[in-house]
């Protein structure tokens, strides 16, 4: 199976930013601007926490266990019915000090991916659902159970990265995005057992959202 390799201390999508900033410390450093040098300094080790990009190995060897794909906390559960099917709806929220690399669910296939690109309005903004950025996400198991995802930007100057394409094969916690803020909804059968509760702080990679019945 295919798995991203993206595995240096920060993630790529801050190389620019980080490269940047360290560029204009340096320089008001060797200019002696104390007041800027403590900005841009800040400005540097913020950079350094929003890219950081550990590395997750919870490798639990379970086929039916659906992994959370992002950091953050669990904001609601609920049922609902999409397309005549009713599956269990997981709001997750992440914010700008959580780690914001996206990850597979599962060992399996990225079937589908659709990216709305748009602008960037506080969540709670009436209009944000209409015009924030959002990319529509398809998860296939090896065992053929389903399951699938939205990200929606939240206020962020980065828009969110997908690295994975369509009908790429991922390995349980491999690398496919990045997420700097903003909601995911994860929509899962009706034939999972969740393992999670409103409230509860998931980690990426690690943290079981649920497990599918036998």
């Amino acid at each position: 199976m295919a798995m991203h390799t993206d595995t240096f201390i920060l993630s790529k999508q801050g190389w620019l930013p980080i490269v940047l900033a360290a560029t204009v410390l340096l320089f008001f450093i060797m200019t002696g601007l104390h007041l800027f040098q403590f900005l841009i300094g800040a400005l540097l080790i913020a950079f350094l926490i929003l890219f950081r990009n550990p590395e997750r190995n919870a490798v639990l060897g379970e086929t039916s266990s659906v992994i959370s794909s992002v950091d953050g906390v669990v904001l609601g559960i609920e049922e609902t019915l999409i397309n005549d099917r009713m599956m269990k709806k997981i709001t997750l929220l992440n914010g700008l000090w959580n780690v914001s690399m996206l990850r597979a669910p599962f060992d399996g296939v990225m079937e589908g991916c659709r990216v709305r690109h748009g602008v960037s309005l506080a969540l709670h903004h009436p209009l944000s659902e209409a015009l924030n950025e959002k990319v529509v996400l398809s998860f296939k198991s090896l065992s053929g159970n389903e399951v699938f995802m939205e990200h929606l930007s939240d206020r962020s100057c980065f828009p969110i990265a997908i690295d994975g394409e369509e009908g790429e094969k991922m390995k349980e916690g491999s690398r496919y995005g990045f997420l700097a803020r903003g909601r995911t909804i994860l929509y899962l059968p009706s034939n999972v057992t969740l393992a999670v509760h409103p409230g509860a702080d998931v980690r990426a990679g690690e943290s079981v959202i649920g497990r599918f019945d036998a």
